[in-house]
């Protein structure tokens, strides 16, 4: 179990990747393409349309886990 000076650093990790990823949407072409990602996958959550947009901005299409057992 971690202690909480673990836990409390890795907040802190958490919120300046965030930050991060935050001042990388100010410029315009990676705004763009976040806009793009939300009208392609607009009947996903918000949370999950950022999981898209972390792991593949040109992403076109999505399947969930039971969709890949097949």
């Amino acid at each position: 179990m971690p202690n909480k000076a673990d836990v409390k650093a890795w907040k802190a990790q958490l919120v300046a990747q965030a930050e991060q990823q935050i001042l990388k949407l100010t410029d315009s072409d990676q705004f763009k393409k976040y806009l793009n990602t939300l009208a392609k996958f607009h009947r996903y959550s918000a949370r999950n349309i950022d999981l898209i947009y972390a792991q593949n901005p040109q992403a076109t299409q999505v399947a969930g886990f039971k969709q890949w057992q097949k």
